[in-house]
């Protein structure tokens, strides 16, 4: 019908004598009647009729393709990985281990080989250059801590722990990294076992944030790799990166920073999850160029995370199995793992003994144990000999790390609030017995609530109240609470034990802050104790005497 109305408009313009609408008309018919001899000629009338699109079976070829695909990937075996890094037949691996450190001490980025690829060709990545942070995505048994595994030992035995450190965090009750806490490179390893210890881990790593900003300011540079010994970089793992979400909510706004200024500071973060479209906020999303898929159920997921619906194609039988996405195009790959993790560990610490890099520091340590003798000192690196201006009575707690807990003979009295049977009277004859040790006078009161009366205080034969204003003697008195303290006449120095009522305990000086952070299980150990001193709050733990009191 259409090629009839344009010959009838041709005709109709050629009366009208309209030349020029005519020729126009008459190219455009031209046109047509050269596409339909076209069409005839590859579509003869013969042939049948095409079928109809159904985006179910396009689906089903799609994933039948993808599926061959995968299976073409040979699983690789301990000996690839050995063959890969070039250790080969090798009993002695350290000898490879030392020459690639070599190497590395005169490149850049932190390449890692992750796997083989559908040709049997080793992949890499690297974090500095495709980052600099990445998301690991996948189900449950798609083989996500195989991955991680293979991605730190990979790392490790391609820097030394000098150009390379790893904090992992660890949700999964410590059963993926546990396995490479003991390599040389590691500052630190936490499980959701025991969150107090893992709240620290975050705490640290914002401290290290902060100390890294302030060392590129200090040095006027925008990178801190610019600036000459430049601290190591550092690798933070997550694994199942929604627990942590879950069980420590405060504490996240310290990992968006980690991912938003990590780059230029050496920080690199990795979080492993099931769900990212949920569990990873846009904020950290958009710092985070490297994906990593594994197998997911659901197509959308995989579109998230690369752009493309084939991680949801992964057999359930093919672990290790994933798609990288990079630079808008997706790559199969298979991970490979090797099967003794500890010997190879072993090999890595031969390596930085070699190296002389043995002693790396941890960014954080343990909470504050439950117990301390004169002998845990040295092990906790706490100095026990006292100076003759102050005494030690503890170790204190900064939320990252240890330090020493010391008393100043010269900063006036000290009074130790604490309910009956908690270690006052223990703690108050240590004071007595170390400052007499250093030659200074001492006078102790034990349970002095009611000398503290004002009417009782203030009478003339008050021993107390002379002692208090003796400023050549040291002062040192006992209460059951605080209601007859006044600060700063009768104590500048204040050691409070809590008593579990949250109410009482502010109005003895604990702070909010460090009431919330703690469990009231946790303050009213034995010997747990808090130091009030010069407008700061400190948890310590009060040394055990030596004769186990």
């Amino acid at each position: 019908m259409p090629a009839i109305a344009q010959v009838v408009m041709l005709a109709a313009l050629l009366v009208q004598h309209q030349w020029l609408f005519a020729l126009m008309v008459f190219s455009g018919i031209l046109g047509m009647l050269a596409s339909f001899a076209t069409s005839y000629a590859q579509d003869p009338p013969d042939s049948p009729p095409p079928a109809e699109f159904d985006e179910s079976d396009c689906a089903h070829e799609s994933h039948h393709h993808n599926a061959n695909h995968v299976a073409r990937i040979q699983t690789p075996n301990d000996r690839d990985f050995m063959a890969i890094f070039g250790f080969g037949d090798d009993e002695a691996p350290m000898r490879t281990i030392c020459h690639r450190w070599c190497v590395a001490s005169h490149t850049s980025g932190l390449r890692a080989t992750l796997g083989i690829d559908t040709s049997g060709r080793p992949l890499s990545v690297d974090i500095d250059s495709e980052g600099p942070h990445a998301i690991v995505a996948g189900t449950t048994g798609s083989g996500k801590s195989v991955l991680l595994q293979c991605w730190c030992l990979a790392l490790a035995v391609t820097y030394p722990p000098d150009r390379l450190g790893f904090v992992f965090l660890d949700f999964k009750g410590g059963s993926a990294l546990d396995r490479l806490a003991a390599l040389p490179h590691v500052r630190g390893c936490v499980n959701d076992l025991d969150l107090s210890y893992a709240s620290r881990a975050l705490r640290a790593l914002e401290d290290e944030l902060s100390r890294r900003e302030h060392l590129a300011a200090r040095h006027h540079v925008s990178d801190i790799r610019q600036i000459p010994d430049a601290p190591e970089r550092l690798m933070i793992v997550v694994d199942e990166f929604h627990m942590l979400n879950e069980q420590l909510p405060g504490y996240m706004d310290r990992l968006i920073r980690v991912a938003s200024l990590g780059r230029s500071l050496g920080m690199h973060l990795v979080v492993c999850t099931q769900n990212p479209m949920v569990e990873i906020n846009a904020s950290m999303k958009a710092n985070m160029s490297l994906r990593i898929c594994l197998r997911v159920h659901d197509a959308m997921q995989s579109q998230e995370m690369i752009g493309s619906a084939l991680a949801s194609t992964i057999p359930a039988d093919s672990p290790g199995t994933a798609v990288l996405s990079r630079e808008g195009a997706c790559v199969m790959l298979q991970c490979m793992q090797p099967s003794n993790i500890g010997a190879l560990t072993v090999q890595i610490h031969q390596a930085s003994r070699f190296f002389g890099q043995t002693n790396r520091a941890m960014l954080f340590t343990p909470p504050l144990p439950s117990d301390i003798g004169e002998n845990e000192l040295s092990c906790m690196r706490i100095n026990a000999c006292s100076d003759a201006a102050r005494i030690l009575i503890g170790v204190a707690d900064t939320g990252v790390s240890f330090e020493p807990a010391f008393i100043d003979l010269c900063a006036g009295s000290v009074a130790i609030i604490a309910p009956p049977h908690r270690g006052a009277h223990t703690l108050l004859e240590r004071i007595r017995r170390e400052a007499m040790s250093h030659g200074t006078p001492v006078d102790c009161f034990p349970d002095a609530d009611e000398t503290l009366e004002p009417m009782t205080y203030m009478s003339g034969d008050n021993a107390l109240r002379r002692s208090i204003a003796d400023s050549s003697t040291l002062t040192v008195f006992s209460l059951r609470t605080s209601r007859p303290l006044r600060i700063p006449d009768h104590a500048s120095v204040r050691i409070v034990f809590a008593c579990g009522d949250r109410n009482a305990d502010l109005a003895d000086g604990i702070p909010a802050g460090m009431l919330a952070d703690h469990a009231p299980s946790e303050l009213m150990r034995p010997g747990r104790a808090v130091l009030l001193e010069q407008g700061r709050a400190r948890l310590i733990q009060c040394i055990r005497n030596k004769s186990g009191t």
